[in-house]
């Protein structure tokens, strides 16, 4: 993670599923600082058993990044990490600990609808993670604003889930780590640009 400037609005990522954090961390923006989440069963953890519920994957998550999470931050998922991010957000609200400055999701259908679009080359882990999300219970919109980028028909109805507005920019799939570097850069302009407030929730350190 970017460490240097405190200051900076963190954006805390999660890839694509079979993607590794590795790839993600070559590149560096001195306008935000950034967080890269491997998850267990890849990349540098490989070596550790992935996980195949989704919200028990979540609860793990909310755990591990508390510390980072107590920043000013951004939620990011592309693909399947959309859903993870999103169900992140999701349990850190329910639980009153902070809401994100903003949720940005790329090229992942929303979670009505995720379990009908498994990447082909999803490994079993992230197939069940993808099914299992579907048994998640529905939760009321998130207190702030989700930013898309993808193709209209896949993106449609993310903006069910936030009460603070839904802004989808079009874009096409393309390699990932450009696809992550760009939408981040992009979303990290529109939430500068439209000077989103601090969401309020039960306890927003934010």
């Amino acid at each position: 993670m970017d460490t240097d400037d405190a200051e900076r609005l963190l954006f805390v990522c999660f890839p694509d599923a079979g993607e590794a954090a590795g790839r993600y961390r070559a590149w560096r923006d001195p306008r935000i600082a950034v967080h890269v989440v491997e998850l267990p069963g890849r990349g540098e953890r490989r070596e550790e058993h992935p996980y195949r519920d989704m919200w028990l994957l979540v609860e793990a998550l909310a755990a591990e990044l508390a510390g980072v999470l107590r920043r000013p931050h951004v939620l990011f998922g592309a693909g399947l990490g959309a859903l993870v991010a999103y169900r992140l957000a999701q349990r850190r609200v329910a639980a009153g600990l902070g809401v994100p400055r903003a949720l940005v999701v790329a090229h992942q259908a929303p979670p009505s609808r995720a379990a009908r679009s498994v990447p082909e080359q999803a490994a079993r882990a992230d197939v069940s993670l993808l099914v299992s999300d579907g048994h998640v219970p529905v939760a009321p919109p998130l207190p702030c604003p989700i930013r898309g980028f993808g193709e209209p028909q896949v993106m449609t109805g993310w903006g069910e889930h936030t009460e603070a507005g839904f802004v989808l920019a079009p874009a096409r799939t393309r390699d990932s780590a450009a696809l992550l570097r760009d939408a981040v850069l992009r979303a990290a302009y529109l939430v500068s640009a439209l000077g989103l407030p601090v969401p309020k929730g039960p306890e927003s350190p934010m």
